[in-house]
Order: C-alpha cells, then structure tokens, then sequence
C-alpha cells in the first residue's frame, strides 16, 4: 500500500509540474537550461570566493563562520517548507481514510520533490561548495562536507518547526523530547569547538584543517539521515488542524477596504506565510545572537540577522500572485486596470518582505552597530529579492497544496535569482569602468527589477482573464 501511495501521490505532482511546464514552456526551457548551466557557474563563483577567503580560513573560528551562515539561512529554508507540510486530511477523504501509516502519509508527498532536489540542488551545491573549499587547508572533500551540512541544517530546521508546533498544542513528551535533544546537540557542539553548530562544527574544523575531511563528511552524512528520520517521526505525529468555526455576522452597512488593505488581508490569513515570517523573526534573531555571543565584528551580526531574516519573509512575495490568482475573478471584475492591480501585489509583497527585516535590523543595529553603506546593501537585496520573488511566484504560483508546490515556487525563484545574478554580474562592472555610481548603479537595479515585476504580473493576470 505504501508504494502504491507514493506512486500515486508522484504521478499526480508530475503531471501538475508537466502542465505548468507546458502552459509556459520557455520559461520551462530557460529553467531547464540554468538548472544543467549552474554548476559550472558556480564552481566558477566558488574558486573565486575560495581564492579570497583563502588565506583566512587557517585563523580560528572562521572555517565554524563559514559552516554557520549558509546552515543558519538553510534552517530557516528548512522551517518554512516544513510549515507548508499537508496534512493526512489533505491528501482527500479516501485516501486519507486508506489503511496506511501516518509516516508513509508524510513520505508520499515529499518523494518525487526530494527526487527533483536531488537531481537539481545537489549537484549545484556540490559544485559550490567544493571549488569554494578548494584551496583551503582541508581541500574539496571538506566542501562536499559542508554541502551535506547544509542540507542536514534544512531538516534540522524542520525539526525546529516542528518544535513551535509541538510548543503551541502545549505536549509535554514532545517538548522534554526536544529539550533533550537541543541539549546533546549543543553539548556535542561545545565539546568539538562551536554549541550552535553541534556535530556540524567538525565540517568547520575540517575547513580549516584540523580535523580530517572525510571524518567530517561523515558525521555531516550521519547527522543528515539522523535527523531526517527524526523529523519524519516527528511530523509523521502531528495532529490535524481543527478548522476553526467563525460565527456568522449579518452586516447591515457595506464597506469597502481600499485594494492594497485587501490584497495585505488576504496575505496575512495564509497560515504559511504567517509561520514562514515567524521563523523568520525567530532564526534572525538566533543569527544575530549567535554572532554576537561569538564576537563576530561589526557589521557581521546585522548582515547575518538581516539576510537570514530576509530568506523566511521572501515567502510572502512568493505566494502572493498565486493568492490573488486564486480570487482572479474578483480582481478582474474590479474597477481597476491590470497595472494597478500588479503594483498592488508587488506593494504588499514588498511590504511583506521588508517589514521582519526592518524589525530585525533594528534591533541587529542597536545590539552590534551599522553603517550606512551596509544598511544600503541590506534594502537593495530587499527590493531585489522581493521582486525576483514575485516574478517568480508568478512564472509559478504558490498554490500552498503541498511541498510539492512549495518546491516548484522556490525552484522557479532560484532559477530567476541565477539568471539575473548572471546578467547583472555581466553588465554591472561595464557600468563602473565607465564612471556610474555604485549607489546609482543599485537605485537603477532596484527600479528595473521593479518594473519587470509589475510587467510579468500584468502579462500573468492577462494570460488569466482569457
């Protein structure tokens, strides 16, 4: 019966992304063509980066900076898909009711996403990582290390997930059962070097040379299937959600809400976003508060709550068209012409997006310290993410069905996010060879990118009125 499930449940995920892939087949095709293209640019961008961190890496606690950004931002990646989660219940009446395991009911959606993942992220991160650790002490093996320590980090921050959601239904055994767990992870983490790391703070050693790279690869391998049987057992447990009952109201006045109130609403009550912005609030302010007990120098703490914070919030702007999209005949029944309706979804996608950040940087800036020059690159990558967000929301739609559609938006977003990081990567320094601004350069960045997303919703919602 299990089998039969997972075959079931990846047929059907198949033939929505052979649908999606059909209804848009060049931005299929452009995707397809980044996803075989980006390992070779980023083992690129990774030796670039190795030959400049190099002979920094053989200090103390750089190499533990190094494995404890890119598992921080994965966490919290980890958190927000783990939030989407469905439910037995969603998988419909008669196969919910069908006589299989809780366990095999959270295996079966995930199978054909985790398939696709690991034929797409895998290998580009692979090749990230290792050309990135190629000229330190501990040579590629140790990248490949801190490859499957990032990919442990994304189901380390599912489990966390997993934790507020055993917090808030307020179970003993399963809050003493994760008190303990926190407590050996970061009591391994102090006895090899770094608490918040745990076991993962070997791959740090191993980065710098003092541990040996293939002991570290695996632990980092163990410690991924370790918890990725714990956090199946754990979401294999969660209850379902009750519907809530809201009791009928007869109003007597009609109102009107102005549309970006409207659209800010209709955002807000989606229940992954709202524990995609609290994961993010929560791992920002792990991130700064790691950073500062680590007397990491100014402005590290602030960059680190900041773009940590940014990569949860980023969630809100990527469901936001598939939101709208879901009430379309509303929208384009309204009074109101295609162009104000896209700038009211790239308003609240925005708003949505800066509004964590804000609340983090504050509070990031008050604790550590900021300049202005950071402060600046912190709101360029906010306007630039929430706009490479949107469009990709709208190439394809956070439907929040499922991870598989969870993983389909976020796979578009990376997609979007390399080809314009290559297209901007080529155009930019011709624009500083002959004289720009590097702050008119972004202010521009910011504008176009802007105007591209308002013009890809247009052409979305228009592609959905006929």
């Amino acid at each position: 019966m299990r089998s039969v499930l997972c075959r079931a449940v990846a047929r059907c995920q198949g033939r929505r992304l052979l649908a999606l892939s059909m209804a848009a087949p060049l931005p299929a095709a452009i995707v397809a063509v980044l996803v075989a293209v980006a390992p070779l640019l980023l083992a690129r961008v990774g030796a670039a980066l190795g030959n400049e961190l190099a002979p920094s890496v053989a200090s103390s606690g750089v190499g533990a900076a190094l494995v404890l950004g890119p598992c921080l931002a994965a966490a919290a990646a980890g958190g927000v898909l783990a939030a989407s989660l469905p439910t037995r219940a969603l998988l419909g009446q008669q196969i919910g009711a069908g006589p299989f395991s809780d366990r095999s009911a959270v295996v079966a959606p995930l199978l054909l996403p985790a398939i696709l993942a690991t034929l797409v992220v895998v290998p580009s991160l692979g090749a990230l990582t290792a050309s990135l650790a190629g000229p330190f002490p501990g040579g590629r093996i140790a990248g490949l290390a801190l490859g499957v320590a990032i990919l442990a980090a994304v189901v380390a921050g599912a489990i966390a997930a997993e934790g507020i959601e055993i917090a808030m239904r307020g179970r003993r055994r399963g809050l003493l059962g994760i008190g303990i767990g926190l407590g050996a992870w970061m009591a391994v983490g102090e006895a090899i070097g770094n608490a918040p790391l745990g076991p993962l703070a070997a791959v740090g050693l191993a980065l710098e040379g003092t541990v040996s790279s293939w002991v570290a690869f695996g632990i980092a391998s163990v410690v991924a299937l370790s918890l990725g049987s714990v956090w199946v057992g754990l979401a294999s447990r969660r209850p379902e959600r009750r519907p809530r009952s809201v009791p009928r109201r007869h109003l007597e006045v009609v109102w009107r809400l102005p549309a970006p109130a409207a659209a800010s609403s209709l955002v807000a009550r989606r229940l992954d976003v709202r524990h995609a912005t609290i994961g993010a609030l929560g791992f920002g302010s792990v991130g700064a508060l790691v950073a500062v007990v680590g007397g990491a120098p100014s402005p590290g703490p602030f960059l680190l709550a900041t773009t940590t914070t940014l990569l949860g919030s980023l969630v809100a702007a990527l469901a936001t068209f598939g939101i709208l999209a879901s009430g379309s005949w509303i929208w384009l029944g309204a009074p109101r012409s295609l162009r104000s309706i896209a700038a009211v979804a790239w308003l609240v996608g925005l708003s949505a997006a800066a509004i964590p950040v804000g609340a983090i940087a504050a509070v990031a800036a008050i604790i550590s310290g900021v300049d202005g020059h950071t402060a600046g690159v912190v709101t360029v990558l906010v306007v630039t993410g929430a706009a490479v967000a949107t469009i990709a929301g709208s190439l394809v739609p956070w439907r929040g069905e499922g991870v598989g559609d969870q993983l389909s938006s976020v796979g578009a977003c990376i997609a979007v996010a390399l080809a314009l990081s290559l297209v901007i990567g080529l155009i930019a320094p011709r624009l500083t060879t002959v004289g720009l601004p590097d702050p008119g350069i972004a202010a521009a960045l910011c504008v176009l990118l802007s105007a591209l997303a308002n013009t890809v919703v247009v052409q979305r919602l228009r592609a959905g009125a006929r």
